[in-house]
């Protein structure tokens, strides 16, 4: 994820780091030499008290180290103030914990203000990191936590931990709390941000699925914060290191697999777009002249608002603004699972793709991915013998029959 553009982000190196706890005989975190490279994304993933949270605390030094030293870039931050520590380190956690009684642009400028900023920087800033997150500062500046949505608040969240463009962000289980489609769209949000600021990030989650999404490397940890294996998500897959690796992957592997191929390496359908209060006529014309059925109504910004047939368009002189709340999108950073689970939750036949910004870029087809998967499971067959997958087949039929509603596919 850090090729081809400037790092922003600092090394990190934990080594010979202890954690014990007055009272337990067994240490939390025995000894843990870790390196991580700058504008890298690393995903901390093991089972329940493996030590995964206790470490990510331990680099901002919300908990103390009993011993061992901890190096952002080339400062051994060890012993140095935590609070100020605290400042120069991006922390999201689940749900967001943002100050109920705070406006977001208030929350989004907490560190910034204690640093001194003046009001017009952080006033920039704040409008920067709001379309960075894919939020409207004019719609969302003056919004309390509790009239956003837990998806809204998250990205509010994260807006708020780069306030003050720290070279590392430090993330605890951070998209746990939302449903699975908002949680694909966060994961989305979050890769597309690292692509354009390439921070140093660690994030603890219990998902293996979406340790191999967002990491660069994924660190395997046991009890004890043990190290079992750190490496890419493909040099675990394919060749586990432990017994313990080889177990705690287990039965996810082939799907996992499945996270490694994106929407960017499949090929795209190209859509016809049109802008609310276009002639309809016009409109049309334009896609049958391309051979289309549909077309999708963007925004200012191109971003997508809804997708009617033809015959829908038809019934209006002009294109209306309608936003459809079911419209499936997902990002070229998605996973082909990513997007079949969201046709899937959509009832319909396929996805639009939008770029970093929301803007749409193209189509994907349901058969599309289902060629790609069966292509996959073949070769898994071919390399393992057997593969157990739950899954669909190309009309969108899972075990238990086709999913409720009409399935509209591009």
């Amino acid at each position: 994820m850090t090729e081809n553009r400037a790092v922003t982000g600092a090394s990190i190196r934990l080594d010979g780091v202890v954690k014990r706890y007055r009272g337990q005989s067994k240490p939390a975190v025995e000894s843990i030499d870790l390196d991580i490279e700058a504008g890298q994304v690393v995903a901390f993933v093991g089972p329940s008290g493996c030590g995964k949270t206790t470490t990510l605390k331990m680099i901002n030094r919300l908990i103390e180290p009993t011993a061992g030293r901890i190096l952002i870039g080339d400062r051994d931050v060890t012993h140095e103030n935590p609070d100020k520590l605290r400042q120069s380190i991006g922390y999201v956690i689940q749900s967001g914990g943002l100050f109920p009684h705070w406006s977001v642009a208030r929350n989004i400028g907490a560190v910034p203000r204690v640093l001194g900023w003046d009001g017009k920087r952080i006033e920039e800033r704040t409008e920067y990191l709001l379309d960075l997150v894919g939020l409207d500062a004019d719609t969302f500046r003056d919004r309390l936590p509790k009239d956003m949505s837990g998806g809204q608040q998250q990205r509010v969240g994260v807006a708020r931990a780069l306030a003050a463009d720290p070279p590392v962000l430090l993330m605890d289980e951070p998209f746990g709390a939302v449903d699975p489609i908002t949680r694909v769209r966060l994961q989305d949000s979050l890769i597309a941000i690292q692509h354009e600021l390439a921070k140093t990030v660690v994030i603890v989650t219990h998902d293996f699925e979406e340790a191999t999404k967002l990491g660069d490397k994924v660190l395997i940890l046991s009890e004890g914060g043990h190290i079992e294996q750190y490496a890419t998500p493909e040099e675990i897959l394919a060749t586990p290191a432990t017994p313990f690796v080889e177990e705690f992957v287990g039965s996810g592997a082939t799907l996992a697999h499945l996270t490694l191929s994106r929407v960017k390496d499949v090929d795209h359908d190209a859509v016809v777009t049109a802008r609310v209060g276009e002639s309809s006529h016009e409109v049309i014309g334009r896609a049958r002249a391309r051979g289309a059925t549909w077309i999708v109504v963007v925004d200012t910004h191109g971003r997508p608002r809804a997708w009617p047939s033809l015959d829908e368009v038809a019934t209006k002189e002009r294109i209306s603004d309608y936003l459809d709340p079911r419209l499936p999108v997902v990002a070229p950073s998605s996973t082909l699972n990513d997007a079949l689970d969201t046709m899937l939750a959509a009832s319909q036949g396929g996805v639009l793709v939008t770029d970093g910004r929301g803007a749409v870029t193209g189509s994907l087809t349901i058969a599309t991915i289902m060629s790609v998967i069966r292509g996959q499971l073949s070769d898994a067959r071919a390399d393992d013998g057997h593969v157990t997958y739950t899954g669909y087949d190309e009309h969108g039929r899972g075990d238990d029959g086709p999913p409720e509603g009409e399935v509209r596919a591009p």
